[in-house]
């Protein structure tokens, strides 16, 4: 049975907060599973686009930092030659074993196995397809195809015309369809194929240690904490490049789609229908998982009032997860930084290229989630 005791978390935004911010949980004394295997090192996050997949690389990036692993990064500002293929041109070199590729690229078994290392975890995220596609399609301004860019309904216009714009603009935007399939490296001139959907399905199961699911995000990270042998202090996060707008359209919409997008579907219900069967295996899942949204909710609860009084602290009590932690400010303004900045920071820090900026953007902490 899990309980959990808290100190001075019930007060309000505005209450004083003593020095320290006590989390205590009283748990079984039991073997932690991060205490019967080896932290993983190296670990290809494929990031894909509108996913989730900003918050979940800050965790690699901090992580990174934190524990001075070296990082694929990339030559240019943002991408690791997204949307073409990886090459050589497109990340700095160095003469140490890369541990850590959390950036965009788009997915190649062959090349990335000559870039990292064999023990390699293969990681990435999907998110229900429909909504994906609604907030790539506002995000990246694809109203401009439609036929009457105009309209008010340019969603809806361009999914009746979706294989016309598709054909027209597919050279210039070949991820207007199946968006998280060309991330993750699955051929357009395949899209209408279903058998080799169903290979290349199978493929991405075989290679990847886990895909995690936006919709069951905190259930995600607890089993990437597991794989990769992290403290739950690990996948502590805040929430980071998130629209709290809500897109309602009309279901015959979603079915065009889901017509258009095959490869995405397939992938999406494979892969939740994995996430929720390992849910339903994994040992003492539940109380891990509801340590996890406490303790991250009151981390979250810290970092705001952590920006108004610096020397707050809080202390996370040891359990069968982690071990006894104190975060402080830091530890949050490393949780908040933007990926442009994270990538200038680790530039600077791996190979000494200089980084003019001193103060990185900071993600703002929301009192809570919508």
């Amino acid at each position: 049975m899990l309980t959990v005791r808290t100190m001075e978390v019930r007060r309000g935004l505005n209450s004083t907060w003593s020095d320290h911010y006590n989390v205590t949980h009283s748990l079984p004394k039991v073997d932690r599973r991060s205490g019967t295997c080896s932290k993983a090192k190296n670990v290809v996050f494929l990031k894909t686009h509108k996913t989730g997949s900003d918050t979940t690389a800050q965790l690699f990036f901090r992580h990174g930092y934190l524990n001075d692993l070296s990082m694929v990064l990339p030559r240019g500002e943002w991408s690791l030659g997204w949307p073409y293929q990886l090459e050589t041109k497109d990340y700095i070199q160095t003469n140490k074993s890369f541990n850590i590729m959390c950036l965009h690229a788009v997915y190649n078994k062959t090349k990335m196995a000559t870039l990292m290392p064999a023990n390699t975890k293969y990681v990435t995220i999907l998110r229900n397809p429909w909504s994906e596609f609604k907030s790539a399609f506002n995000y990246f301004g694809w109203k401009t195809l439609v036929p009457n860019a105009n309209t008010s309904e340019p969603l809806e216009i361009f999914l009746k015309h979706r294989n016309e714009i598709y054909e027209r603009e597919k050279f210039g935007s070949p991820n207007l369809r199946n968006f998280m399939a060309f991330d993750l490296g699955f051929p357009p001139n395949h899209y209408n194929n279903l058998s080799e959907i169903n290979n290349y399905v199978k493929e991405i199961n075989d290679n990847f240690s886990l895909v995690m699911i936006l919709e069951y995000f905190d259930e995600s990270l607890v089993l990437l904490r597991r794989l990769l042998c992290w403290q739950l202090t690990d996948i502590l996060y805040v929430p980071i490049n998130i629209s709290h707008k809500r897109i309602l359209r009309p279901d015959y919409e979603e079915r065009l789609y889901k017509d258009f997008s095959t490869v995405d579907y397939a992938l999406y219900d494979h892969f939740k229908t994995k996430v929720e069967d390992q849910i339903a295996r994994e040992p003492e899942f539940i109380e891990e998982l509801a340590l996890f949204k406490k303790v991250n909710s009151d981390f979250k609860l810290f970092c705001l009032n952590v920006t108004k009084n610096t020397k707050l602290t809080m202390k996370i009590g040891k359990s069968k997860w982690n071990d006894e932690y104190v975060i402080d400010g830091e530890f949050c303004r490393l949780s908040r930084i933007y990926l442009l900045d994270w990538i200038k920071i680790m530039k600077n820090k791996l190979h000494n290229i200089p980084n003019q900026n001193h103060s990185p953007n900071l993600w703002a902490v929301k009192p809570r989630l919508p």
